[in-house]
């Protein structure tokens, strides 16, 4: 995983908490998102579902990736369709409101109650997580943008991208999606989630399974999935972690 932020304290550390949904269409009145670090659970009658998310000042993405009690039917996994179309949140009194890519106020998240204890699930889960220091670093600003960069856009981002200079015969590369999805691979090993940029350098995607067939090419999905920042230098795209440090370099196929 990428290390921790350098920078500043992030409003993202607002978010940890137990929180009551609301205005999220297809959710019933008792709902609950807990979000933990890197994780979250959804709360409905059925049980839970789980997945993981992350958060800048301004960008929050989250996946889905398992679920308990009833909420699991057969080998469907449950979805979250508006969970999922969260690319950013704000303020809102002393919650929270997810906003989809275009600003539209998806849920709002209040302090309200808790779920109550089920079978399948440890009873810590029904109670808001305790902030620890790990968390807090985890979730600090990023380090400042190289001097002499542009950043990276929503815009400049979509397309398809290989490492520079590859000279393997395997085919490692990633492609940002307008919709705001991304696939890739590695050479052998696919990879594929969801990501946003803030038009000021922040990047963020998550990253689903993936399989592990070693080969001759070059680690573009963990490089798209553990990347913090994102600027266009010389016309190359250079993925950076939370510390500043290259991840990866890219150009445009």
């Amino acid at each position: 995983m990428a290390g921790p932020g350098t920078g500043a304290k992030s409003t993202a550390i607002g978010l940890v908490n137990l929180w009551r949904v609301s205005g999220a269409e297809g959710e019933e009145t008792d709902t609950w998102l807990r979000l933990d670090v890197p994780e979250f659970q959804l709360w409905r009658d059925c049980g839970m579902i789980e997945g993981s998310w992350r958060a800048t000042e301004r960008l929050f993405l989250a996946s889905t990736y398992g679920a308990s009690g009833e909420c699991v039917t057969g080998e469907t996994m449950p979805r979250v369709a508006w969970l999922e179309s969260v690319t950013g949140y704000r303020a809102a009194g002393d919650g929270w409101e997810l906003n989809d890519a275009n600003g539209a106020v998806v849920a709002t998240l209040t302090l309200d109650g808790g779920p109550d204890p089920i079978p399948t699930a440890a009873k810590f889960y029904t109670e808001p997580p305790v902030i620890t220091e790990t968390m807090r670093k985890e979730l600090r600003q990023p380090a400042p943008l190289p001097a002499g960069v542009t950043p990276a856009t929503p815009e400049n981002l979509s397309g398809r991208w290989v490492p520079v200079a590859n000279s393997a015969k395997t085919d490692p590369h990633v492609i940002f999606k307008p919709a705001g999805t991304w696939t890739g691979s590695d050479g052998c090993n696919g990879g594929q989630g969801r990501w946003a940029a803030d038009g000021e350098g922040a990047l963020l995607a998550t990253s689903g399974a993936s399989t592990l067939i070693g080969c001759e090419g070059a680690p573009v999905p963990s490089w798209v999935a553990q990347a913090r920042l994102a600027v266009i230098d010389n016309g190359a795209l250079r993925l950076l972690d939370a510390g500043g440090s290259e991840l990866g370099r890219l150009e445009r196929d």
